[in-house]
């Protein structure tokens, strides 16, 4: 009783203290869980492997049985063979064979015969056939009382000598019944001589007690003294031969499920399946005689039945090592929780209190994971502070060394380069780059400004990654539109240098669908001119309007432009330009253009931006000078043009503003002329008309062959500007002289279709009423009416 109250009292502390502490619940469930899976997995084992082993040593015991029995099989044929053949060399059984007539002696001979089946215990008759008189001798009385049915299945079975099975027991059914069994009433064994082919002459039948080879295979099935088992005959046909009629559904399924196996050849083999609704174990073996299989049944249940106390007792065992094992898992939890406890303690005593208020303590596990996921935030927190405050000193002090590097001097440069960890020092050998992203202004219009910054990150790692394996370099970005590099070379030539640039300016492009333009400086020692090399180096990317989008433009290059000096445009560039303005010639505007830009190119960038603006005055000039000439005055949009010519970036690009506003010029100009030629065309057209409406083969083809032009296209002129075909309107001019005719003369309606140029009087009243809907007569009647 004092035990069983100490473990009720352990047994309600313990579960508080599961309910508090996670960690416990956690350590405690897996352990429990690993060791019942263990012992689950175990017992299963066991349970599974006694029943294989139980079904193996079974199958060799069935083996064993079912060789016994084939060797009892094949010595009950052996006697049954030597009877036969002592028999039939017999003197008494020859002289029943051949003679031919009855003598005294007969009986005494059919006594023997009797006697020799009274003294057998495997006899069931003896039948000696005499094919001189016909007749059967029978060798037992009983029988010999109802020979009938004998005496016909004999017959049956000795009509033809080829035919007749000889030295084989055959099974014998009087009433030829039974399917998947075959009922056998005695096993036949017949003896003669197959010399004749019309018939025996004579024949001795054995006939064996089927009940002396059945009891003896149910004996030898037995074990112990109780039936675990049955043993059946099976003949080649897949029949059963000793087969209860109580067995007989189940056994037919036997067999049919058992010829599969035998006609494939097997020799013996072992199956468990379900035979009439019961599972079975059956082992079957070639007897060796004839074509006989030997089969043996045995119940599952029965075979297995050792296995079952078997699992009840494992069963059993199971439960009890499985509350022993909760017992043990309990005891191994709290001892691996103890230290973490005291880890858990140490850290929570120690932790700031604002952190421990802000974590809610349901799960020590999940308490120290967001304790120290609010310690690492807070260390990045304080790590991202520091670094970004570095940077920003740093590039603090870069932009002071580039705007304002004559107010330091080479030993303060050395002091703070040192200080804020930059590649460069005060040594000399400085190259200044300035990069400008190429269709900034489209970018702009995006509306996101965290795109250029983005852009400009990826070009300076970029940068610093591919010049810093020779160079040392640095990158700032003193104002939004464009990045610094500041690179110290020491000595060493621009043309790696270069090739480094464009190999950055490929990478950028592949992996950003983005181009960028570089201005490279000379090379200068001086620390303290590095802001007027910034002024310089500024000036000089301006350059990339010649040079294009993508380009390195390098010192060299922009002194080519300086030594140009004041280049002017030729004025007779600008006649030829205004000329193809007025008379709309496409070629020489488009000539004029391209000798305009390619004296562009060469001159610096003051004079070219001088140059471009002079060229939108002289075009602006010279469409004024065109308007005020003109009713209509040439709609084209000129008052923007300066400043979408100072948007472009390239020259290219603004030689195509120029080039398409002079097209459209152009095809303005040619639009107002041809208008002006159609105008004069139509009036010619309508003129003709209004001379020769009364002619009475007027039409679009003589109209068109006075013009000397197409039908098809005087046609389609004049329905363009008047909407309306030239038949319709020779009818409409035809249609006013028939009305001015009828409101003032005197003319009969004849007269005036001849006058109008009519000829078909029902043409024209329909064309007339169709008009003025109403008929020639009613309209001069209500014109005199009123």
């Amino acid at each position: 009783m004092a035990i069983k109250s100490i473990m009720r009292v352990k047994l309600m502390s313990l579960f508080p203290t599961l309910r508090s502490k996670r960690y416990l619940q956690r350590i405690l469930l897996s352990v429990t869980l690993l060791t019942v899976i263990l012992l689950l997995v175990t017992a299963f084992s066991i349970m599974y492997t006694s029943e294989r082993t139980v079904l193996s040593v079974q199958q060799s015991a069935n083996e064993k049985v079912l060789s016994q029995i084939r060797y009892n099989v094949a010595q009950m044929n052996e006697i049954v063979a030597d009877t036969a053949q002592t028999l039939y060399q017999n003197n008494d059984v020859k002289i029943l064979r051949y003679s031919k007539t009855d003598d005294e002696l007969m009986y005494q001979r059919i006594t023997a015969l009797d006697t020799f089946v009274g003294t057998s215990s495997f006899l069931h008759s003896i039948f000696v056939y005499n094919g001189h008189m016909d007749r059967f001798y029978v060798g037992n009385g009983n029988i010999r009382a109802v020979k009938d049915p004998y005496e016909k299945k004999f017959r049956s079975l000795i009509s033809d000598s080829r035919g007749t099975p000889k030295l084989r027991l055959i099974p014998v059914d009087l009433d030829d019944t039974g399917t998947g069994s075959r009922k056998v009433d005695f096993f036949s064994y017949i003896l003669f001589d197959p010399s004749s082919t019309q018939g025996l002459d004579d024949a001795l039948i054995l006939n064996i007690k089927s009940a002396w080879l059945f009891d003896n295979l149910d004996l030898i099935a037995r074990e112990d003294g109780e039936r675990t088992g049955n043993a059946y005959l099976m003949d080649g046909t897949g029949q059963i031969l000793n087969a209860d009629s109580e067995q007989e559904r189940g056994i037919s399924e036997l067999a049919e499920r058992l010829r599969p196996a035998l006609g494939s050849g097997q020799s013996s083999g072992y199956e468990v399946m379900r035979i009439g609704g019961t599972k079975e174990v059956i082992s079957f073996m070639k007897a060796g005689v004839q074509d006989w299989t030997l089969v043996h049944t045995q119940p599952y249940a029965e075979v297995v039945s050792q296995v079952q106390r078997l699992r009840y007792t494992t069963a059993l065992l199971t439960i009890l090592f499985l509350a022993l094992a909760v017992a043990v898992a309990v005891m191994i939890s709290k001892r691996l929780y103890r230290p973490f406890e005291q880890l858990f303690s140490s850290v929570v005593s120690n932790a700031p209190g604002e952190m421990v208020r802000g974590e809610s303590i349901r799960d020590e596990m999940a308490f120290l994971s967001g304790l120290y996921g609010n310690l690492v935030d807070r260390v990045k927190l304080a790590d991202s502070s520091i670094a970004e405050n570095r940077w920003i000193l740093k590039r603090f002090t870069l932009r002071q060394l580039v705007q304002e590097s004559g107010l330091r001097t080479p030993a303060q440069w050395e002091k703070e380069a040192r200080e804020n960890g930059l590649a460069i020092d005060a040594s000399g050998g400085y190259t200044l780059c300035v990069a400008r992203i190429d269709d900034a202004a489209s970018l702009a219009q995006r509306g996101d400004p965290g795109e250029q910054r983005l852009f400009h990150y990826a070009i300076s790692n970029i940068s610093e990654e591919i010049i810093s394996e020779a160079f040392s370099i640095e990158v700032v970005d003193l104002k939004p539109d464009h990045l610094v590099f500041l690179i110290q070379r020491r000595g060493e030539g621009s043309e790696r240098l270069i090739a480094m640039l464009g190999e950055i300016q490929q990478i950028v492009k592949q992996y950003y669908r983005l181009t960028f333009s570089v201005a490279v400086s000379d090379t200068l020692e001086d620390s303290r001119e590095l802001s007027s090399l910034y002024a310089k180096t500024l000036n000089q990317s301006v350059y990339k309007l010649f040079y294009g989008r993508g380009s390195i433009i390098t010192a060299g290059m922009v002194a080519e432009h300086e030594r140009a000096g004041d280049l002017t445009i030729p004025s007779d560039l600008e006649r030829r330009l205004a000329e193809g303005i007025r008379s709309a010639s496409r070629e020489m505007l488009d000539a004029s253009l391209d000798r305009f830009f390619e004296l562009l190119r060469v001159m610096p960038y003051d004079n070219c931006l001088h140059a471009l603006s002079y060229l939108s005055i002289v075009i602006k000039r010279t469409v004024s000078e065109v308007n005020g000439n003109k009713l209509k005055p040439i709609s084209t949009d000129l008052y923007r043009l300066h400043s979408v010519v100072l948007e472009q970036e390239t020259l290219d690009d603004t030689k195509d503003v120029f080039r398409q506003l002079l097209h459209e010029l152009c095809a303005s100009r040619q639009e107002e002329r041809d208008a002006d030629r159609n105008d004069f065309m139509i009036e010619t057209i309508k003129e003709i008309v209004q001379a020769n409406y009364k002619d009475l083969n007027l039409s679009l083809q003589s109209v068109s062959e006075l013009l000397k032009m197409s039908s098809v296209y005087v046609g389609r002129l004049f329905k363009k500007a008047e909407g309306k075909s030239l038949a319709d309107y020779i009818n409409e001019v035809r249609l006013q002289q028939t009305m001015l005719l009828l409101e003032k003369g005197d003319f009969t309606i004849n007269e005036i279709m001849e006058a109008a140029g009519f000829s078909n009087q029902s043409h024209f009243f329909r064309l007339f009423k169709k008009k003025f809907g109403t008929t020639p007569r009613e309209y001069r009647m209500k014109k005199m009416l009123s």
